[in-house]
C-alpha cells in the first residue's frame, strides 16, 4: 500500500511539473492529485512528521491555493508570481524531503 501511495505520489508529481507541456487544466488536476497523495502520505507516516513537515505541507496547500486563485483572478498577475515562487520553493524542500528519506520509502 505505501510503494502504491509513493508511486502515485511521484506520478502525480511529474505530471504536474509538467505544466508547460499538459496545460493549465491537467495541471491542476495532477495538482490536486498531488495534494490529495500528499494528505494521505501525512497520514499514512504522519507518527513522525516534525515541524518541518507541517511547514512543507502548509507549503504545498499554500502553492495550490494561490494556483487556484491565480487561474480565476488571471487579471492579478502578483498571484501567479506569488505562485510560481512558492511552488520553486517548495519543489526544492520536496528534493530534500525525497533524499532524505528516499531509502525508508522503497
Amino acid at each position: 500500500m505505501k510503494k502504491v501511495l509513493n508511486l502515485g505520489l511521484l506520478i502525480s508529481f511529474i505530471v504536474t511539473m509538467m505544466a508547460p507541456l499538459t496545460g493549465v487544466y491537467i495541471h491542476k488536476l495532477a495538482s490536486l492529485l498531488f495534494l490529495v497523495f500528499s494528505i494521505l502520505h501525512v497520514s499514512v507516516y504522519g507518527r513522525r512528521m516534525n515541524r518541518r513537515g507541517g511547514y512543507l505541507m502548509i507549503m504545498l496547500v499554500i502553492a495550490f491555493v494561490t494556483g487556484i486563485l491565480g487561474m480565476i483572478l488571471d487579471q492579478f498577475s502578483v498571484i501567479l508570481a506569488f505562485h510560481k515562487g512558492i511552488s520553486i520553493v517548495a519543489m526544492f524542500f520536496l528534493a530534500i524531503h525525497i533524499f532524505r528519506f528516499h531509502k525508508k520509502i522503497w
